[in-house]
C-alpha cells in the first residue's frame, strides 16, 4: 500500500558538447612492419617523384630552376629587386 503520493522523477539529461566531434584521418596507418617500411618509402619516393616532374616541366618551359614559393611572392621579390636596380642607376 503507497503511504504518501508520489515524487515527480525527472528524466536524467546529458551535456551536450560545445565543439564538434573531429573528423577521423582518411588515412589508416598500417600496422605490420612491412607495411610500415613500405609506407615510409613511398612517402619519401613520391616526393622525390613531384620534384623529378617539377623539373621536367620547368625545363620544357625554359625555367631551368624549379621556382620557390608562389608566384605572388615571386612577382613581389622582381619588383623590389627591379626598383632596387632603378634607383642604382639613376645615381
Amino acid at each position: 500500500m503507497v503511504q504518501g503520493t508520489l515524487k515527480n522523477i525527472k528524466a536524467k539529461t546529458t551535456s551536450k558538447k560545445l565543439t564538434p566531434k573531429k573528423a577521423a584521418k582518411k588515412i589508416i596507418a598500417p600496422r605490420k612492419n612491412s607495411a610500415i617500411v613500405t609506407a615510409k618509402l613511398k612517402k619519401k619516393h613520391s616526393a622525390a617523384i613531384a620534384v623529378n616532374t617539377e623539373q621536367l616541366l620547368s625545363s620544357r618551359v625554359g625555367h631551368l630552376e624549379v621556382l620557390k614559393g608562389s608566384r605572388r611572392e615571386i612577382e613581389k621579390e622582381t619588383i623590389k629587386s627591379s626598383k632596387v636596380k632603378n634607383n642604382q642607376n639613376k645615381k
